[in-house]
């Protein structure tokens, strides 16, 4: 084998039956540990952005929407109305 003069290294370690890194015997079970815990994540964040009660998806004129049902139930007055309204366009 003319590689292993190249990388003296590879020639002993197929020798032994691994690629020379001790990190690949020695830590053999931390790839599904760590496959496992990168699943977990994604799951939650997916969990997250789509069945989670956040604003992430939520129409920025929601408060508006609001504003006009607390209105049409008689709950707040037309000065307030204008007035929230106001506020709330401003903001937008």
């Amino acid at each position: 084998m003319m590689f292993r003069w190249f990388v003296p290294w590879l020639g002993t370690a197929c020798a032994r039956g691994y690629n020379g890194a001790w990190f690949v015997t020695t830590l053999w079970w931390l790839r599904p540990v760590l496959s496992f815990v990168l699943f977990l994540i994604a799951v939650y964040v997916i969990y997250r952005i789509f069945f989670a009660k956040s604003n992430f998806f939520r129409r920025k004129d929601q408060a508006i929407e609001i504003l006009n049902e607390r209105f049409a139930k008689g709950e707040i007055t037309d000065e307030e109305y204008k007035r929230m309204r106001n506020i709330l366009e401003e903001h937008k």
